[in-house]
């Protein structure tokens, strides 16, 4: 049987022919389409919901973003709490839970940065009884999100009624911990020395080399730089005394003679750094130039 010919209908006279519209897609993941702050949370933790269920008990926006605080270059903070009271978390589980949370983030970005902290029930519960500051700041001003069966909100309402207090044990828990973090905070300190010192190290033994200097030890730098680039007129003497300086204050802390320094030592060692660092790649520069003419 033949097939019937299709006719195309023609154009009268006059008439243009009209022009295809063509279909342009838009590879924009939809999540960066999402602008406040409190829809983008509210989308990212409903993704994390429909993929672990009831393993999630809470998931709670907190910080500046729920006390509407924020600014424009605030990350979104997010608690989500897991039930491990009626789940058995093993290890595989926390590796696929972990796994498949950093999928979420990376599938879904979006306009601001989400910082998201995961809690077992029973780490916030213990917590929240002591009256831990920070487990009742996030009760106090953090959104719920996901709550699933009522957890998160009847907790706030108790606080708020006075029905949550912190504890005596609480407060000198409080107390016992602080300095902690100080003697951190000092130990932080004392590891900015090491690190400026050892940025002197390298950047000298850089100018040394390339003045085809075989690289000396660290204790005899100073004397070598003053040998081989003061007596020459090529660096300016002040540079191996700080570096003299910044190795014998380091040297004390290494060897506990100094177990503490101030800041303002810290900002000064930073500011001969810093400046040292500098004179050492411009000598660099400048032996490599005459090496090449």
């Amino acid at each position: 049987m033949a097939k019937k010919k299709v006719s195309k209908p023609s154009l009268k006279k006059g008439e243009s022919k009209k022009p295809e519209t063509k279909i342009v897609r838009n590879n924009e993941p939809k999540t960066l389409n999402l602008v406040g702050e409190r829809e983008i949370a509210l989308d990212f933790a409903t993704k994390v919901y429909n993929e672990f269920d009831q393993m999630i008990k809470s998931i709670v926006l907190f910080g500046s973003s729920a006390k509407k605080i924020s600014m424009p270059d605030s990350d979104i903070d997010i608690i989500i709490i897991i039930d491990d009271v009626s789940i058995q978390w093993d290890q595989e589980l926390i590796a696929t839970y972990r796994e498949e949370l950093g999928k979420l983030i990376q599938n879904n970005p979006y306009r601001k940065a989400l910082h998201i902290n995961s809690v077992k029930l029973s780490t916030w519960w213990s917590d929240l009884m002591r009256g831990d500051p920070v487990v009742i700041n996030i009760l106090r001003y953090g959104d719920a999100l996901v709550d699933f069966g009522g957890f998160f909100n009847p907790l706030r309402i108790l606080l708020k009624d006075g029905k949550i207090r912190s504890t005596p044990e609480s407060i000198y828990t409080l107390l016992q911990r602080a300095p902690a973090h100080m003697v951190r905070a000092r130990d932080s300190m004392l590891a900015t020395v090491d690190g400026l010192y050892w940025t002197m190290v390298d950047s000298a033994h850089a100018a040394l080399i390339a003045a085809n200097i075989m690289p000396s030890s660290p204790e005899e730098i100073a004397e070598v730089m003053t040998k081989h680039f003061v007596k020459k007129k090529l660096l300016h003497k002040k540079y191996p005394a700080y570096y003299e300086s910044a190795r014998v204050i380091a040297k004390d802390i290494v060897h506990g003679k100094r177990r503490e320094i101030t800041g303002k030592e810290i900002d000064d060692l930073f500011t001969k750094t810093d400046d040292f660092l500098g004179e050492m790649a411009r000598l660099v520069d400048s032996l490599i130039d005459k090496k090449n003419n």
